[in-house]
């Protein structure tokens, strides 16, 4: 059990801080922490697993443990990539959350960021920031036509696979939470078709990954540039918010 100086975050507490970061494992985990540079020694830098029912399990399992308990966020930042639902947003652009809803029939569900700590991360970005909302799916979105579907259905921005389960999981403890994706697939852009290449605990197989961009070259092609620039400002976007923090 949190302790009840823990327990009862205001989540809309005005001027909260930020001591610990999530990043899909993998290339965004890697990106994130070069990006942070000397400044990562601050903060605690957490490799998560993608997909909503593994992300969940990994969080419920985190929260027993003594580290969690004995020194408890104060703050989550989750960044990473994600793909744009909108004609609004390019590859490279960088989108902050200020909320974000579960891929269902319902369009009820839906969960709050923190809005201070999400206007701070705005204020260090700069105006070249987008503020929208997010969608999560339990698989990667990979046509065009579903993408465009899927922003108009949801009124979304951009579409992720973790981001309504850590809000869900957060708001459960009332901890404050600011997401930030950075599009690494425009609206219009078909994807090879990668949900095959995640095993169920999220993780990825680097051979399914290789046997399923091989039967879309193009498509593959495509996306490791747009992947590969997309990261770049990720790792930007690392740098910059932690240097004043």
């Amino acid at each position: 059990m949190l302790s009840r100086s823990h327990s009862h975050y205001n989540p809309n507490a005005q001027n909260p801080g930020f001591d610990t970061v999530l990043a899909p494992k993998g290339m965004e985990y890697k990106t994130v922490r070069q990006g942070m540079g000397k400044n990562q020694a601050k903060f605690q830098i957490i490799a998560i697993p993608v997909g909503i029912n593994p992300l969940t399990n990994f969080l419920e399992q985190w929260q027993q443990r003594p580290d969690f308990l004995n020194k408890v966020p104060k703050g989550l930042i989750l960044m990473g990539l994600g793909g744009s639902l909108s004609k609004k947003y390019s590859v490279g652009d960088v989108i902050l959350y200020k909320k974000c809803g579960l891929m269902d029939d319902s369009q009820e569900n839906k969960g709050q960021c923190n809005q201070f700590l999400t206007k701070r991360l705005f204020q260090q970005l700069g105006n070249s920031t987008f503020i929208g909302k997010g969608i999560t799916s339990d698989r990667v979105i990979c046509s065009a036509q579903e993408k465009l579907l899927l922003g108009k259905k949801y009124q979304a921005d951009v579409v992720d696979m973790e981001g309504y389960a850590l809000l869900n999981w957060s708001q459960k403890l009332g901890m404050p939470v600011a997401m930030i994706r950075v599009i690494s697939d425009n609206c219009e852009q078909d994807l090879p078709n990668l949900t095959k290449a995640f095993r169920e605990d999220g993780s990825l197989q680097p051979f399914m990954l290789a046997r399923q961009m091989l039967k879309k070259p193009s498509n593959s092609i495509h996306l490791i540039q747009s992947s590969l620039k997309s990261l770049q400002v990720l790792k930007e976007v690392a740098y910059k918010i932690t240097q004043d923090e």
